[in-house]
């Protein structure tokens, strides 16, 4: 059973993108823009799903390469797979697309109403050059960043949440851990009883063996007040 969320916090952790950034638009935006380029007729949305299940979510529990590699590399896997033919610059610059996707609209004031009350934390698969524009983008919250840069591995391997915790000095039970995704972050943050909150913003089905989060939210609107910020003058 998930752990129950605390009566106060003393750090919210989040995962960035799906969570917090916009990625699925700015990526899918990108791949059509590759095929308009290369006269390709294949379904954009189709695509992108081979690409994100089927290379880029398995290969994060691979052996180690940098994001930006592993977007490259999962890319032209997948457009090879879809007999599209490859140019030497294919997938090089997908990397800035993820840098420059933008946050959900719920995102930079939820953040900001978050961070006057208890330190925020973003631990995410990706590096810090893109993860540095992007908490920009977000009005710079956090007073950790963390990326699989850090400890050379990505969720769901436990080192960004066991770095997070010990660099914050707090212990599972006294972190709350929001969240998108049910592939990377609820398998990890569940069992290792962080209180999980899942923002399930596409309305999907827990997939069998994914451990229940604590709560599961539609969007962000109500974190605040769920999390007992709104009787502190917030709302």
């Amino acid at each position: 059973m998930a752990a129950p969320l605390p009566d106060e916090p003393h750090l919210i952790t989040f995962d960035t993108y799906g969570t917090l950034i916009d990625w699925d638009t700015a990526l899918r935006a990108y791949v059509g823009a590759l095929f308009v380029r290369k006269g390709v007729g294949l379904d954009v949305s189709s695509f992108y799903r081979d690409w994100y299940y089927g290379h880029a979510l398995p290969a994060v529990s691979g052996p180690f390469v940098p994001y930006r590699e592993l977007l490259t590399t999962t890319l032209r896997t997948a457009l090879a797979a879809a007999d599209v033919p490859l140019d030497a610059d294919d997938g090089r610059d997908f990397g800035d697309a993820m840098a420059a996707a933008r946050p959900f609209p719920d995102a930079v004031d939820t953040l900001a109403r978050l961070a006057r009350h208890v330190p925020l934390a973003t631990i995410s698969n990706s590096e810090h050059d893109i993860i540095r524009e992007s908490s920009r983008l977000l009005g710079d919250p956090f007073t950790y960043v963390f990326t699989g840069e850090d400890v050379r591995a990505y969720k769901p391997d436990a080192a960004l949440f066991e770095l997070v915790l010990e660099k914050a000095g707090v212990r599972p039970r006294e972190t709350v851990h929001v969240a998108q995704s049910q592939y990377v972050d609820l398998p990890r943050s569940v069992p290792m009883g962080i209180p999980t909150i899942w923002i399930n913003r596409h309305g999907q089905t827990l997939a069998d063996g994914t451990p229940a989060p604590t709560l599961e939210l539609p969007d962000l609107t109500r974190l605040p007040s769920v999390l007992g910020f709104s009787a502190k003058g917030e709302e």
